[in-house]
């Protein structure tokens, strides 16, 4: 609508808005001005009222519970990113977005079409049927603006996983910080984390801590009461009271690697050495970084019809 009515200036004020909430109070202060003879001229005549009423109903989409894993789902698919970008310049017929998919090296037929990729952005709110075709709804408009120019493509939710629970997006949104294993599975099951991870890492979304060793071996205050052998003795001395890594503490000693854990399980059934395990942790790369904050951007924009959290719910093991 708002593409093939330019030239119309209060379409054009709600574009700029930044927020759905935002396009409502827009068009709220347009109507306070405008005097029409009946309601009736009102809803048949004017675009702003036909964005107002397009948006509630939009509201009512984006309070289902399960609306963020639709959106998301929906948007991670380069066919119907595709659609999304043709619609977003006109509203086309079945025939049309046939014909532009054609163009981009997909070749459907119009049911494939109209099940596999119109349908799901029918249900996710993004676009609309209306006279015998199908046209881009504001909302759609939206989410399509928050896809465009990213530095590494116009279709980033492609890089994960289709028709999925959206564990994958809640583990990134998880990973603004730093975190190790168990603190992600608290969000999302541990018996899946592991295939989610290895996932997110083929991706090229996040990344293991550079740091190998996962035990670092501490020993006790003072000096040792029991007798130790000039070797266990060299071993117990080179540990720091910081902590060391076996890898790192061979190459002190000067022994190889096999010999230095001879020696330190002798130290350690003597009671003078003991191990504390470092749990690794998992950080977002700059391409999850860009990601993540596309995914925000996209709740915040479906969170700003309603007096709610985000769409994107918590998901609990």
């Amino acid at each position: 609508m708002l593409a093939e009515q330019g030239s119309n200036q209060p379409l054009g004020r709600l574009r700029e808005a930044k927020s759905l909430a935002d396009v409502l109070m827009r068009a709220k202060d347009h109507c306070k001005d405008c005097k029409v003879t009946s309601p009736i001229v009102c809803m048949e005549r004017c675009d702003v009222w036909r964005v107002k009423h397009e948006i509630h109903e939009t509201e009512k989409i984006v309070s289902q519970t399960d609306h963020g894993r639709l959106l998301f789902n929906a948007l991670k698919n380069r066919r119907r990113l595709k659609i999304l970008e043709v619609l977003c310049q006109r509203s086309s017929s079945l025939k049309e977005l046939r014909r532009a998919l054609r163009e981009s090296g997909f070749s459907h037929s119009r049911r494939t079409i109209v099940e596999a990729y119109l349908t799901p952005m029918l249900k996710a709110g993004l676009v609309k049927e209306e006279g015998g075709g199908f046209k881009v709804t504001f909302y759609g408009r939206k989410v399509h603006d928050l896809l465009v120019g990213l530095s590494f493509g116009s279709d980033p939710l492609s890089l994960l996983p289709l028709h999925s629970c959206c564990y994958e997006e809640t583990v990134l949104k998880e990973l603004a910080e730093p975190r190790t294993f168990n603190e992600l599975a608290t969000r999302v099951p541990k018996k899946s984390l592991s295939r989610i991870l290895m996932r997110l890492r083929a991706k090229g979304l996040l990344v293991k801590s550079p740091r190998s060793d996962y035990v670092y071996y501490h020993r006790i205050k003072g000096k040792p009461r029991v007798k130790l052998s000039p070797t266990e003795k060299r071993v117990f001395e080179a540990i720091p009271q910081a902590g060391i890594p076996i890898r790192q503490l061979h190459q002190v000693v000067g022994i190889n690697l096999r010999r230095t854990y001879k020696y330190l399980r002798r130290i350690r059934e003597k009671k003078l050495v003991f191990a504390i395990k470092i749990s690794r942790t998992y950080e977002l790369t700059a391409v999850g970084r860009e990601i993540v904050n596309r995914l925000n951007e996209i709740e915040n924009l479906a969170a700003s019809t309603l007096n709610a959290p985000a769409p994107l719910a918590q998901v609990k093991p």
